[in-house]
């Protein structure tokens, strides 16, 4: 890959989750293609941008970490952030700060400017106060985050000859999650306006999962692999080039590239089972499903005739298994009853009518039990309201 006289390279990633018991061969796949991709590139700066794992780092993970952290550095230097997954806040990541290569490796778990090689790095890590947000402490919050934003352009301001970055780990109102849904929820969350007025060159954020971009030089570079089903769309990180370290008007100085990973696809099937029929997608066929974690949700229709029995589904799994999947997941779910069926049921004024309201939703046992069962319920409420009745 040729490069520029005055020309700059990052790589950029997030949100990487690895996790021992949960798609640990996948994830690492594409942290050790992120790795070597990035060095085949001739990057300048690598930078993790939070979220290494999902929990307490356990020390099969924490191993692959610190090689691939020690593979970078003896390229480049590497900055590490802390994200809001684990107790990255809490100590967790101090470790990777012991390894060593032949480049730094800066940890960050504080709003702070890194110094290194020709750049000059503002890194905002998931706030430790994020609990405030959407609490009376949150206008407090914002405030503080545009204060911090104002002194990070002092600093740029006074490295003019240095390449300017931001990197960040929280979330931006009207950022779009993976299912395509803004982000919403007791979060980190900031506006848009003070990133677009921040003096750097790229504005690197994690966090959010879908690739997107919230303006010219703001972008989310999204996770660098599949971490759930809802995630359908294309994965990696950003290959980011500076060309001179001013920011043009034009946006000249700035290059994105998206370099895709080697995740494995994940298909989620929705089907439904009614009358001894299974319907299946019609665009569901074993060409789409080969080498892929695939999810069938199976709703089963109303009423308790409706039965989709252990055969019913072992045939399903071998016919979908036959196609080779790399992973076969089966969840059952029956179809929730509407409200206006449930209706007789709430209007009912006694036990029994309530009960034979639901016989009416859900189809009625055999003569014989149901007999047995107004009975007993007879036997339970005199025994429940005999006293009151004397």
């Amino acid at each position: 890959m040729p490069q520029y006289p005055g020309e700059v390279r990052v790589a950029h990633t997030g949100d990487v989750h690895l996790e021992e018991d949960r798609y640990f061969g996948d994830t690492a796949q594409c942290l050790e293609w992120f790795v070597c991709d990035g060095i085949r590139a001739g990057v300048n700066l690598f930078v993790i941008n939070g979220d290494l794992t999902t929990y307490k780092a356990t020390i099969r993970e924490r191993n692959l970490w610190v090689d691939m952290l020690i593979r970078m550095a003896d390229h480049a230097p590497v900055i590490v952030t802390a994200g809001n997954h684990g107790r990255e806040l809490t100590g967790d990541l101090y470790v990777y700060s012991r390894a060593k290569g032949r480049h730094p490796i800066q940890l960050c778990t504080e709003p702070e400017v890194v110094e290194v090689g020709e750049f000059v790095v503002a890194v905002f890590p998931y706030p430790r106060k994020a609990e405030s947000v959407g609490t009376v402490g949150a206008a407090d919050l914002q405030s503080a985050f545009v204060e911090q934003i104002e002194a990070f352009n002092r600093q740029f301001a006074r490295r003019p000859d240095r390449y300017k970055l931001f990197f960040g780990h929280f979330g931006v109102a009207g950022a779009k999650v993976s299912s395509g849904q803004p982000l919403a929820g007791r979060c980190a969350e900031y506006a848009l306006e003070p990133l677009r007025n921040l003096a750097a060159q790229y504005v690197g954020l994690s966090h959010i999962h879908l690739r997107q971009r919230l303006a010219p030089r703001v972008w989310y570079s999204g996770s660098l692999s599949r971490c759930d089903y809802s995630e359908t769309e294309e994965k990696g990180y950003h290959l980011v080039r500076l060309r001179g370290t001013e920011a043009q008007p034009d946006g000249a100085d700035l290059d994105v590239e998206f370099r895709v990973s080697p995740t494995r696809p994940m298909v989620q099937i929705h089907a439904r089972y009614e009358n001894g029929e299974l319907q299946l997608p019609p665009a569901v066929s074993p060409e789409t499903l080969k080498d892929t974690r695939v999810k069938v949700i199976v709703t089963v229709a109303k009423g308790a005739h409706q039965k989709f029995g252990r055969e019913a589904q072992e045939d399903l799994r071998e016919k979908l298994l036959a196609a080779g999947p790399a992973e076969l997941k089966l969840k059952i779910e029956r179809e929730t009853e509407a409200e206006g069926f449930a209706l007789p049921v709430s209007q009912a004024h006694s036990a029994e009518a309530k009960l034979r309201a639901y016989w009416d939703l859900k189809g009625a046992p055999a003569a014989e039990q149901e007999h047995r069962l107004l009975a007993k319920l007879a036997q339970l409420e005199a025994g429940l309201y005999g006293e009151d009745q004397e």
